[in-house]
């Protein structure tokens, strides 16, 4: 009798999930956004999946949207996200955030004090990607109906691997906010008003040794070597600057790999920096023949050049315009010099911007193509 009492009690504990809301008292956050409003208040904003939207037909009178977009302003985060629970009748859960957009005025104000509400929240997603939103506010964003996706916030996770990147999740963001020195390079988009759609703009440089504030921004090919020295590029399409008479070759780069060496003499310290990376020819409108072992080394070593002039102007533009360690310079001083490093981390990005930067670049070849010469 005892046992089947006990079987009784256990049977009613392990019937169903007593403390656990249903999917249908949910309002699913799949991207999350914080503006800064004129009068300087926190506003943030959440898009929402709309589950009967997400499975109806694609065109038509009959389509329902499948997101809403839901703005509310605070103090801070948790009490702008309380007043935006009361324009809901379920509860927001942030589990399945896939994208955190920061508006450019946020940046400019600086992310530190916004740092502490994601790590300590417990069920804030850490694989969220995320993104300053140049020239304009994420609520913007949030709001635009990609091409392909159905959902904005998927469409902005695709974006980087599609131009040949790692995806950037808010937990490397973290990552490289916590050590002391340099800076954060944030991926970019901002608001194409004639398309009404996002566009990919590049990178934000955020300084740490000040409140992570926005120093600037890089152009989208700048990003691009920008991540390749930093590892974080796989692959780059390389274009030589040809005249009308000589004509251009692109090449589809792959494996791409990044060196950085620093060094001390009786000069001080020194940085070198060795890019490698080997693909197709993709294109070839130059009267060069690269099935021809002399000329197809000619092409790389042109194509190797015009990277290295880009590069230098990218560390000239680093160290004399923005005086931002915006490649993580700092961290491979600190593996080598931890005992230097302490001295130097506070005020890392004005030494960085004296050191000498060398670069070098190797590009090779692993298939001709289909033609030889140009057609």
């Amino acid at each position: 009798m005892t046992t089947i009492c006990i079987l009784l009690i256990l049977s009613t504990v392990t019937a169903g999930c007593w403390n656990l809301k249903e999917p249908n008292q949910l309002a699913i956050v799949i991207g999350g956004g914080l503006d800064m409003n004129a009068d300087g208040r926190l506003e943030v904003s959440s898009q929402i999946a709309v589950p009967a939207g997400l499975g109806g037909p694609d065109t038509g009178p009959s389509k329902k949207r499948s997101f809403v977009v839901v703005s509310a302003s605070g103090k801070d985060f948790m009490d702008a996200g309380q007043n935006l629970q009361t324009q809901l009748s379920r509860t927001l859960f942030y589990a399945h955030r896939q994208t955190i957009l920061i508006g450019q005025r946020m940046a400019e104000q600086g992310m530190d004090k916004y740092l502490d509400m994601v790590v300590r929240n417990p069920k804030s997603e850490m694989r969220s990607v995320i993104f300053v939103v140049k020239d304009g506010t994420a609520k913007e964003i949030l709001a635009t109906e990609p091409v392909f996706d159905p959902l904005i916030s998927t469409a902005l996770g695709s974006v980087q691997s599609a131009l040949g990147m790692k995806p950037y999740y808010y937990r490397e963001f973290l990552c490289e906010s916590r050590p002391k020195g340099g800076t954060v390079l944030l991926p970019a988009v901002s608001y194409h008003s004639t398309t009404k759609r996002f566009i990919y703009s590049g990178a934000a440089i955020l300084n740490k040794e000040n409140s992570h504030k926005l120093t600037g921004f890089l152009k989208p090919d700048e990003s691009y070597y920008a991540n390749w020295i930093k590892g974080r590029q796989r692959s780059l399409t390389v274009s030589t600057s040809g005249s009308q008479s000589s004509g251009s070759i692109s090449l589809r780069a792959q494996a791409l790999k990044s060196r950085i060496r620093v060094a001390k003499d009786s000069n001080g310290m020194r940085v070198h920096i060795h890019l490698s990376g080997k693909g197709s020819l993709v294109e070839n409108n130059s009267m060069r023949d690269p099935s021809q072992e002399k000329q197809l080394r000619k092409i790389e070593e042109i194509l190797s050049r015009e990277v290295e002039r880009a590069v230098n102007k990218l560390v000239f533009k680093a160290q004399k315009q923005y005086k931002a360690d915006i490649f993580g310079i700092g961290r491979h001083v600190h593996n080598k010099y931890p005992g230097e490093w302490k001295q130097l981390q506070n005020n890392w990005n004005e030494t960085f911007s004296r050191i000498p930067v060398t670069v070098e670049v190797q590009l090779r070849y692993e298939d001709p193509g289909q033609t030889n010469s140009s057609i």
